[in-house]
Formats: structure tokens, C-alpha cells, sequence
């Protein structure tokens, strides 16, 4: 029996975004890969309010 670790799958977060320290600034379109929802959020919520928009599977990644 072989034991394979295998890597979290990674995805493409995407946000409605807003900048904190102007909330009168329009809306635009944040990216970021990460693991989880909550890994994404954590690395833009200090500088961006952020609404989710989608989530996309990291190309070049293999599925099992």
C-alpha cells in the first residue's frame, strides 16, 4: 500500500471589492488563488469590503 499526499486543490476566488478607506470608490473585480473561501477573504478583507462572485478551478492542476 502506498501512501500519496496529495496537495489541497487550489481555485481562483473572485470578489465584488471595494476599498475600505474610500467607500465612495466603485466596485471592481478582486482575484486571488487560494485553498478556501476564508484563506481569499483573510488575505483581502483588511483593504477591500468584498461580496463573492465565483470560483474557479486553478488550470494546470491535476484532478483526481
Amino acid at each position: 500500500m502506498s501512501n500519496i499526499t496529495t496537495a489541497p486543490q487550489r481555485f481562483t476566488f473572485l470578489f465584488l471589492a471595494v476599498v475600505r478607506a474610500n467607500p465612495q470608490a466603485h466596485p471592481h473585480r478582486e482575484q486571488i488563488t487560494a485553498i478556501s473561501e476564508r484563506e481569499a477573504r483573510s488575505l483581502l478583507a483588511g483593504r477591500f469590503v468584498l461580496v463573492f462572485a465565483g470560483r474557479l478551478p486553478v488550470l494546470g492542476e491535476i484532478h483526481a
